[in-house]
């Protein structure tokens, strides 16, 4: 196992020696990023002794351009420990500027801060707005806690001690292979049914859910294999993306495809298509009745078959009213392992949104989470299969 250490320039970067030791007894490989002012307060020759890896600063870029990116892909994790106000406002807003924060921008990994500073800098109303911002998208923090600072004031600020650092570190860095050697299909994204040349029948999802559990898993350690209607999205990089528009379409490469451990079901599928799609534009004085027939259900599809059926199967729904019975219903008729549905309302604007409130069903349970970003959801996702 990897990490990546980022050291920033707190008082408290003398701790460090002891996170090390105790990582390195445990099998753990470490590189380190020590920033511009970290560099003054640390004794680089003692560092090098503590850990098995490399130790890089800004001067190390001029030699290898792609740096930033190579140090987040060879890692499992990626800590910034101590992390001071500077290096959690430069992540929030996006700034890179040196090795550090040039490195967290290109990360593709799991993050987590652990942040060390006087009470008034943790308790600054910007640098909680930088941290606010920062858990929204997924960011983890470790601490601080409360206690005696080394400016000799008393309060929150102070670096979380050692043991519970590393034992989440470890904790996470197990998280980052539950997954291995996994195989999952997701599916995200709209369907379009074409009626003709320019008009079609459609939803409005973004996929914006379905390609964030795609990106958990594959932190999890899960090779995945996305099967997308259009969107604007990026889809991760380590993710096998399978571009389609129509339901049938997907349909077949799911069918192409399920020869997996886990199948999420995260797509918008058009429960109904154009019986006829004209070849030319329909008048809008002939438009006045189209002809539909049903789509294939892919999910109930999935889940009926006698072979090839994944282990764990997780289906979406989004109800306007009786969400939870109407879930409950289609668990059970569909026969997958677990519904994730969304009341849509106007508390809840799923399709036009970063933010979801879901309700996580199976047969023996039910599990109610508050609105968060989809990143959140989609952890929370990962976690729940897990323990399925």
């Amino acid at each position: 196992m990897k990490i990546l250490f980022i050291i920033s320039g707190s008082i408290a970067i003398k701790k460090c020696e002891e996170i090390f030791q105790f990582l390195s007894s445990n099998n753990i490989s470490i590189d380190c990023i020590v920033t511009k002012n970290a560099k003054k307060m640390i004794n680089l020759k003692k560092l090098k002794k503590t850990i098995s890896g490399k130790i890089y600063s800004d001067v190390d870029e001029k030699n290898n351009k792609m740096l930033h990116i190579a140090l987040t892909r060879k890692n499992n994790l990626v800590i910034v420990c101590p992390a001071t106000s500077n290096i959690i406002a430069k992540y929030s807003n996006g700034i890179a500027d040196d090795l550090a924060s040039t490195t967290l921008v290109a990360s593709n990994r799991n993050i987590f801060f652990i942040p060390a500073m006087n009470s008034e800098m943790w308790n600054n109303k910007m640098n909680q707005k930088n941290v606010s911002n920062l858990k929204n998208l997924g960011i983890q923090f470790i601490g601080p806690e409360y206690g005696k600072l080394s400016c000799g004031e008393v309060g929150l600020g102070r670096l979380m001690n050692t043991k519970t650092i590393t034992n989440l570190i470890i904790q996470n860095v197990n998280k980052s292979q539950i997954f291995k050697n996994k195989k999952c299909l997701i599916t995200a994204g709209p369907t379009i049914e074409p009626i003709d040349p320019i008009r079609n029948i459609t939803n409005n999802s973004t996929g914006k859910q379905g390609y964030e559990i795609a990106r958990q898993m594959i932190l999890a350690g899960a090779s995945v294999t996305l099967i997308s209607g259009p969107t604007n999205i990026q889809a991760p990089l380590e993710s096998r993306l399978i571009k389609v528009k129509t339901a049938k379409e997907m349909y077949n490469a799911v069918k192409k495809n399920i020869k997996v451990d886990i199948a999420i079901f995260a797509a918008a599928v058009s429960d109904l298509t154009p019986l006829n799609k004209s070849k030319n534009k329909i008048k809008k004085d002939d438009l006045q009745i189209i002809k539909l027939k049903k789509n294939k259900d892919i999910l109930k599809e999935v889940s009926h078959l006698k072979k090839n059926r994944p282990r764990v199967i997780v289906g979406f729904a989004a109800e306007t009213r009786d969400h939870i019975s109407n879930a409950r219903k289609k668990l059970f008729e569909k026969k997958c392992d677990a519904i994730i549905v969304n009341k849509i309302n106007k508390y809840n604007d799923v399709f036009n949104s970063d933010f979801n409130k879901v309700t996580f069903i199976t047969k023996k349970k039910k599990i109610d989470f508050k609105k968060m970003s989809k990143i959140k959801v989609a952890k929370h996702i990962v976690e729940l299969i897990e323990k399925m």
